[in-house]
């Protein structure tokens, strides 16, 4: 079987928002607010960040829209959530397929 590669995408609106849930109270108290620096600062590392990604308004939720942006920049294969009611009910953006971890841990596992 042929090895398979992932790239990750980000930007900084991905990062303020983690950043910004790891604050919550029900979060932080779970995360300490030092593993979530690390976090945070390991996902810059590990990831191929996007610096200026386009407007995009499709969402039913604009907060999600950076991440169709993020998609589309980037040329995104998938575009990875858990979002059933906004995003995977979209099932694509541009050359972009949405889907679950599930279907994709499944579709790598097939291929």
């Amino acid at each position: 079987m042929a090895e398979q590669k992932l790239e990750l995408l980000c930007c900084e609106a991905q990062l303020n928002e983690l950043r910004e849930v790891t604050r919550r109270i029900a979060i932080a108290a779970r995360i300490k607010p030092f593993e979530a620096g690390l976090l945070v600062n390991n996902l810059r590392h590990l990831t191929h960040s996007i610096a200026n990604p386009p407007q995009v308004q499709r969402s039913s939720d604009p907060k999600n829209d950076y991440l169709l942006a993020l998609a589309q920049a980037g040329q995104a294969q998938y575009l990875v959530t858990g979002d059933k009611n906004g995003l995977l009910s979209l099932g694509h953006h541009q050359g972009t397929q949405i889907v679950t971890a599930n279907w994709l841990a499944n579709h790598l596992k097939m291929g």
